[in-house]
């Protein structure tokens, strides 16, 4: 039987008070999971090695069966990849996001208040040395490479989407024996309509090898995903990337572009991976009613298309790990798992 296997990034999370003590995701009006759930079973797991935090990395690369041993330190490699940038083997690549800045606190992580388009053009604007190449790749998503160094490698890791109210003086700090990035971050700081923003570097990672899917498990992948991070597991992984026109990595993409893709590439793979983000992205902005209301586009634009037109296919529906729409930041604790075998309509 084929797999069909949907993450929705950060869909999970503990209960809320003012939901009537419910998740998001038991709150949404969802009656395709529900079917789904009533046909077939829903557990609770998590997938983040012990010793290390929940995120997207490390619990979507566990999903897919790779051993601990086998995940990068840091996910740029990947999105460097993702984006077919080279990065040598004498080289640390940083992801590096436009943040916000208010009071001398980061205030978003995210480039608040700008579109895509003024975050490119800012991303043209940036200044750099001849020690640094400086690459825009999405949104407020841009990276940068250098040579590698003890001091860059070994650098305190602190995620801007986890950090959001974070003194300025504390990421600086974090640069004080890294000359070239901490005079990288400050020449780097401008304005637009009154309000400060900065592109910071962080999460230092370098090249590295993963198994492949095919042997790991002997069958066939497809990925239909817009994130980079997933696009770059998929690329080393040897996992076949189906090009999107109309989707994003965030509450703004094509659902039902997502699902026809799925289904298509069912047809000739045994295993698809269909990866949504916007869940995540809307909990890391602590938009509660915005994940509510994306979850009940998945079911009714995306899960009712795979539901209705997979058969003899096992459906699996997971969140790779929890992100609080209250905290804005991942949590330690159980996903939901949601499964149903699909046979042959009559």
């Amino acid at each position: 039987m084929k797999t069909i296997l949907v993450i929705i990034d950060g869909l999970s999370e503990d209960k809320i008070h003012e939901l009537g003590n419910k998740t998001p995701l038991e709150f949404a009006c969802t009656p395709f999971l529900d079917k789904i759930i009533e046909q077939g079973h829903h557990s609770q797991k998590t997938f983040y090695p012990a010793h290390m935090q929940p995120d997207s990395l490390n619990c979507i690369l566990s999903i897919l069966g790779v051993d601990e041993h086998h995940i990068p330190k840091n996910r740029a490699y990947l999105e460097a990849l993702a984006s077919d940038i080279h990065i040598g083997n004498d080289e640390a690549v940083l992801r590096c996001n436009l943040i916000g800045i208010k009071d001398d606190k980061m205030d978003s992580f995210n480039g608040k208040n700008l579109t895509d388009v003024q975050m490119k053009e800012a991303s043209l604007n940036v200044k750099t040395t001849g020690e640094i190449k400086f690459y825009h790749i999405s949104g407020y998503r841009n990276l940068i490479v250098l040579k590698k160094s003890h001091e860059i490698m070994t650098m305190n890791n602190m995620p801007p989407h986890e950090n959001v109210g974070i003194d300025m003086d504390e990421i600086l700090d974090n640069f004080e024996n890294i000359e070239i990035l901490k005079e990288f971050a400050l020449e780097n700081k401008f304005y637009i309509n009154g309000k400060s923003y900065m592109f910071y570097p962080w999460g230092p990672s370098e090249c590295s090898e993963i198994p492949s899917f095919h042997e790991l498990h002997n069958k066939t992948c497809s990925c239909v995903c817009s994130a980079e991070i997933v696009r770059g597991i998929a690329k080393a992984m040897n996992i076949d990337v189906v090009p999107l026109k109309n989707s994003t990595g965030d509450v703004s993409t094509d659902l039902r572009e997502k699902a026809s893709a799925v289904l298509k590439e069912i047809k000739s793979h045994d295993v698809v991976i269909a990866h949504i983000n916007g869940t995540d992205e809307a909990s890391h902005r602590k938009d509660l009613s915005g994940k509510i209301s994306f979850i009940e586009r998945i079911d009714s634009e995306f899960i009712s298309e795979i539901y209705n037109n997979a058969d003899d296919t096992k459906i699996i529906i997971l969140s790779d790990h929890q992100t609080s729409s209250l905290t804005g930041r991942h949590e330690k604790g159980n996903v939901d798992v949601i499964c149903l075998e699909k046979v042959w309509k009559e």
